[in-house]
């Protein structure tokens, strides 16, 4: 479950909090600089997975496939379908592309935060195979979760949860673009 998962990283990181706090209880230690920036940082991080944690408490488990993007976007998850001839699923599939087709021209005429997240097709694969563990289906989630929010503080916060959820590393060249994708909208 997506819960304790979260429930074990908060544990994690509160104790590797613990050293750090020492410095800052300890009255005849003076902190530096550079213990402060750690201090600030760790906080943060969690402060990120705590947020995470309590949404995914407060809102009751739809799927672990989707997990917070599901809950965020309160879309329910698709039924698991029946075996069905080629020609259903050739046409399924088709319909599904020309769907999902971002398109590459900018609208000129709305604010740039008003607009959907423009992706580029081979960005697009990229993201699914790198960042969402092939999955096309929470990359559309999410896509569409960054598409709706209203400012780049919102939209930094959902990025770092999808970080933890999926466990992206942090100097990853496909996360940086990623997130200055999604920053470029705001700019």
């Amino acid at each position: 479950m997506a819960a304790d998962k979260m429930l074990n990283k908060i544990q994690e990181q509160i104790n590797e909090l613990a050293p750090t706090l020492e410095l800052f209880v300890e009255e005849s230690i003076q902190p530096s600089v550079s213990d402060c920036d750690s201090l600030q940082q760790q906080l943060t991080k969690l402060f990120e997975t705590i947020s995470v944690y309590k949404y995914n408490k407060q809102e009751k488990e739809i799927s672990p496939s989707f997990n917070i993007h599901s809950k965020i976007s309160n879309i329910e998850p698709i039924a698991e379908k029946k075996e069905e001839p080629k020609e259903v699923l050739l046409e399924e599939i088709k319909n599904t592309l020309e769907d999902n087709i971002t398109p590459i021209i900018e609208d000129k005429t709305q604010p740039r935060s008003n607009q959907a997240l423009l992706v580029g097709i081979n960005d697009k694969f990229r993201f699914i195979n790198e960042l969402f563990s092939q999955n096309s289906g929470e990359y559309n989630v999410a896509i569409e979760q960054l598409g709706n929010v209203n400012s780049w503080g919102e939209a930094e916060i959902y990025l770092n949860s999808l970080k933890e959820l999926y466990g992206w590393k942090e100097n990853s060249e496909v996360v940086n673009y990623l997130y200055a994708l999604v920053k470029k909208r705001f700019a």
